[in-house]
């Protein structure tokens, strides 16, 4: 005869009602799942991307009329730095022939006084060189940037019309229907939208 000790009953029990909570949290933890895996299912749907377009932006900017006149005013700007600055360097040149055939006849004190002064002058020059030369870079580059965002806008324009879910850099897309490639359109556009700009290159005065 087996022998069952004083309060066996009480311990089934309690495991039995213990194993019945274990089953129902497995199935609420189940139901959980399930309604997520229908939300995340849902979330998909929406964010699903039926119609794409690419844009060469670089190559529409490098093509356009807009970027084409700032090339040319930039191109005026260094022609007129380079005919003041061919005029200075000839100044500088003379006043060097100067001073050396003067050596002789000045004393070494007068002689290193002017040379330094020679040299100042010359370093000078030197820097408004390399300053005009950053103030045209940094001209260009700002003339771009509002060109780019020009360009940008083109895109947002044509993204609405064509009911387009993602527009991607052409660069991103190793083989794709020519249908999708919106560089063209967006070419006509910006120059359209900027062929009577008034566009400045404003270049300040030396530091």
């Amino acid at each position: 005869m087996l022998a069952v000790p004083v309060g066996g009953g009480a311990a089934l029990a309690q495991s039995d009602n213990a194993s019945q909570t274990d089953q129902s949290q497995t199935d609420q933890n189940q139901t959980n799942l399930g309604a997520a895996a229908s939300i995340n299912a849902d979330q998909g749907l929406q964010m699903q991307v039926k119609r794409i377009g690419l844009i060469d932006l670089d190559g529409v900017l490098r093509s356009s009329t807009g970027t084409a006149k700032v090339r040319q005013l930039l191109d005026e700007q260094r022609l007129t730095f380079q005919e003041e600055f061919t005029k200075r360097e000839a100044e500088l040149q003379a006043a060097e022939k100067a001073l050396q055939a003067d050596r002789e006849l000045l004393s070494k004190e007068a002689f290193n006084g002017r040379l330094k002064s020679f040299e100042d002058e010359v370093a000078e020059v030197q820097q408004q060189i390399q300053y005009r030369r950053q103030t045209l870079d940094r001209a260009f580059q700002e003339a771009q940037r509002n060109l780019r965002g020009i360009a940008l806008e083109i895109v947002k324009q044509i993204a609405g019309e064509r009911k387009l879910d993602l527009v991607l850099s052409q660069e991103s897309a190793l083989i794709f229907v020519p249908s999708l490639n919106i560089s063209d359109e967006v070419l006509t556009r910006l120059d359209e939208r900027t062929k009577n700009a008034r566009i400045e290159i404003k270049v300040g005065a030396d530091e």
